[in-house]
């Protein structure tokens, strides 16, 4: 049973009949923010692989029958038993054709059993604890399923091995929790080269018109992390803190592989700063692959990048951002990597992890905002996630492929979000101290995150137990219905804060540490509410009434919550909030409030003077809002085109598709010449919103645009949906 929510007090009463609808406070809303959680994703429980085995050393030997879209190959693996004697050795290899097994490198051969998954290979005798033996596999396989993938209009060739498709290429342990060296050798062609984990021993002519490279990893990583490339390729040399650092490009696209991946050097000497672990291998490459099915996978000294997500021409910038991408994978060779997951259903140390220091370097890279706006959009990406399929991030069920935890939206956005709420605990000192720690204690080796929650409660001396259990173990987030009363006799203003989530056994209640913050003609007045369980209250002390009341300023804790304030509120936090995450806010408030003049007046003042492109972006779109108004038309109209002339593109683009909602002839002449805009996306909108007001005049621009190559083919893909338009026009 849920107690009726209060209702919500006014802040400040009317000083006269003409403020009293920019002061009015409307209630909660009728409907809840959350009605219920999404069903738990579907699957069984996968416990952790025992491995009865360890693979000390493997070398892989390459070739591939293009013809066939065939790998044919040789492995050797240095195999130690554990902790009992071993009597086979099961690899994992999926359907392959094996042509034998030896001893050795040519030795005698052995027994094995084969059932299309796995191999078996049956020693002679018992290999004692802790002894080793060495055994030889060859072996093909014809069109594999997973794992391989060539791509024949360019000719070039990309393994893949997250979460388990290795074991569709290479017969090995293809499971995260051992760890191994490695060599590749790679025969191809002599015009083209190939690239694979570790350093480059080093190459030599082999058969008719091939060449053989040789590449060796020297420290220890998960199989998954086995990766091979091929194909035509240029390489550009860097390098960061004396650690060479590549990046494989075509032959035709040199500068924007330095665009893309140039950024790379910085993000090391960042991210080794941070930690302080120095880049913990021996180099770092980066290679482009054609129609790569991932943004990009981590592949340890090698990594894979899909190649229209890096070589994406200047005019795409900043709509297209590689420094997202490049960062994260980066990231990865220190957490998920250097440290690994021990079992799949914590594979949020990988990727939560890589996706917070990603967004780590855009706080470096590109100022505070721009990172709290990624940090918002993880928590609209958590969110979203919980309302389909909530989970705890932590969780081992899945139906076919241990890759299905990985897609529901909670272990890159909640993972890292989870880091952002202990870093603003914490602090930045003791924060990036637990990290180190964490880091250092479990070089090279595999975690869990018990082993995290150690790290940070050792340097912290806090007991992390709650947080925990609520934010990585328990699912879901709270909800809040927030209310503010200001006693004006008192001179203060108390805050009210209850949840409102639906709880059962995987939520309750949370724990959390709220920062609020009053804006007052006497300065600003901040404070923390300890929220804990269902209702919570913080009463502030002020020297002069209120202007505006945030609740969770810079949005640290994840949650949804209903705060109902002002309109006059809401647009002096627009014009006064120091928080982008507050201005935005505020701009989404005061959409709601069309058609009233005070937020009419507050958001064409934030669509042109703003200093953030995210809050005059929203302030643009919130601006549809008026459509119809015939008051209120030529404010918009004039602010729209204005915004058509911003220095960023972002917002040019969403003035374009908001001129939709305008008709007119001044609004089509600065369509027409926002056609010819130099950012094919502020075009493309343009074109969108013209063919929408003036189908017979757009149609010949639109099939000028069905003309043209670009990149990931973007004007013809918003060339067809004008024509969709106009063609919904046409009787």
């Amino acid at each position: 049973m849920s107690p009726t929510p209060p209702t919500t007090p006014r802040l400040l009463p009317p000083r006269d009949s003409a403020a009293l609808a920019a002061n009015a406070v409307p209630e909660f809303r009728s409907e809840p923010l959350l009605a219920e959680w999404g069903p738990l994703p579907p699957g069984e429980p996968h416990g952790e692989r025992v491995p009865t085995f360890h693979i000390d050393h493997q070398i892989i030997r390459l070739r591939f029958d293009w013809v066939r879209h065939a790998v044919v190959g040789s492995t050797t693996l240095r195999v130690m038993a554990r902790d009992t004697a071993l009597h086979d050795i099961s690899l994992d290899a999926v359907d392959m054709i094996i042509h034998g097994v030896r001893r050795g490198v040519a030795g005698a051969p052995l027994r094995y059993t084969y059932n299309d998954s796995t191999l078996v290979v049956h020693l002679p005798s018992p290999l004692r604890p802790r002894a080793m033996t060495t055994v030889t596999v060859r072996y093909e396989t014809v069109r594999p399923k997973k794992g391989v993938y060539f791509v024949d209009r360019r000719h070039d060739l990309w393994t893949q091995g997250e979460a388990a498709e290795t074991r569709h290429w290479i017969p090995t342990y293809d499971y995260p929790n051992d760890k191994t060296t490695w060599e590749f050798y790679i025969r191809v062609p002599k015009n083209e080269k190939a690239l694979s984990n570790g350093r480059l021993v080093g190459t030599r002519p082999v058969g008719r018109g091939e060449v053989e490279w040789h590449w060796s990893l020297g420290e220890p990583a998960s199989t998954y992390l086995m990766s091979v490339a091929t194909g035509d390729y240029t390489i550009l040399r860097d390098s960061a803190d004396g650690v060479p650092v590549d990046y494989w490009v075509y032959p035709d696209s040199v500068a924007a592989g330095w665009r893309g991946f140039g950024l790379t050097p910085r993000a090391v000497d960042l991210f080794a700063q941070k930690t302080r672990v120095p880049y913990p291998w021996e180099k770092y490459d980066q290679i482009v692959a054609p129609d790569f099915e991932y943004g990009g996978q981590e592949n340890v000294t090698a990594t894979t990048q899909s190649d229209d997500e890096v070589l994406h021409p200047a005019w795409a910038e900043p709509q297209a951002r590689t420094d997202l991408l490049v960062s994260h994978e980066l990231a990865h060779h220190w957490y998920g990597d250097y440290l690994t997951t021990r079992d799949w259903a914590n594979v949020w140390l990988n990727e939560g992890f890589a996706t917070f220091m990603e967004q780590y370097y855009t706080e470096a890279a590109r100022g505070v905002s721009e990172a709290a706006l990624e940090r918002l959009g993880a928590q609209e990406q958590t969110i979203a996630a919980d309302r389909r399929a909530r989970r705890p991030i932590v969780y081992d069920r899945y139906q076919n492929d241990p890759i299905e935890l990985f897609f529901s939206g909670h272990i890159y956005p909640k993972g890292a979000l989870v880091l952002h709420m202990l870093r603003h605990d914490l602090g930045d000192s003791l924060f990036w101290a637990g990290m180190h720690r964490y880091t250092v204690d479990h070089a090279r080796g595999t975690v869990v995150t018990a082993d995290f929650e150690r790290a940070m409660e050792a340097t912290s001396g806090r007991d992390y137990s709650t947080f925990f259990r609520q934010w990585v173990y328990g699912a879901g987030f709270p909800v809040f219905q927030v209310s503010a009363q200001y006693d004006t006799a008192g001179r203060s203003v108390t805050l009210t804060a209850r949840q409102v989530q639906p709880r059962d056994s995987l939520t309750g209640f949370f724990d959390a540490n709220v920062d609020v913050e009053i804006l007052t003609d006497s300065g600003p007045v901040s404070g923390v509410m300890p929220v804990h369980g269902e209702v919570s209250t913080l009463t502030l002390p002020l020297r002069a009434p209120p202007r505006s009341i945030r609740w969770d300023k810079g949005r640290w804790v994840l949650e949804l919550y209903d705060f109902p304030r002002s309109t006059a509120m809401l647009a002096y936090q627009l014009a006064h909030d120091d928080d982008v995450l507050g201005r935005v806010e505020a701009a989404a408030g005061l959409a709601e409030r069309a058609p009233d003049n005070t937020a009419l007046g507050a958001l064409t003042a934030a669509a042109v003077h703003d200093s953030q492109w995210a809050v005059r972006t929203r302030a643009v779109s919130a601006l549809a809002r008026w459509t119809g108004d015939s008051a209120a038309d030529s404010t918009v109209r004039s602010t729209l085109l204005t915004a058509t002339r911003d220095r960023d593109s972002r917002v040019r683009q969403r003035a374009a598709l908001t001129l939709a909602h305008f008709p007119g002839e001044a609004t089509e002449e600065r369509l027409r010449q926002l056609v010819a805009d130099s950012s094919r996306f502020v075009s493309g909108a343009a074109l969108i919103s013209f063919a929408a007001m003036d189908s017979t005049a757009a149609l010949p621009l639109v099939q000028e645009a069905m003309t043209h190559a670009s990149w990931r083919d973007i004007e013809r893909k918003q060339a067809q949906a004008a024509l969709a338009i106009i063609r919904r026009q046409t009787p």
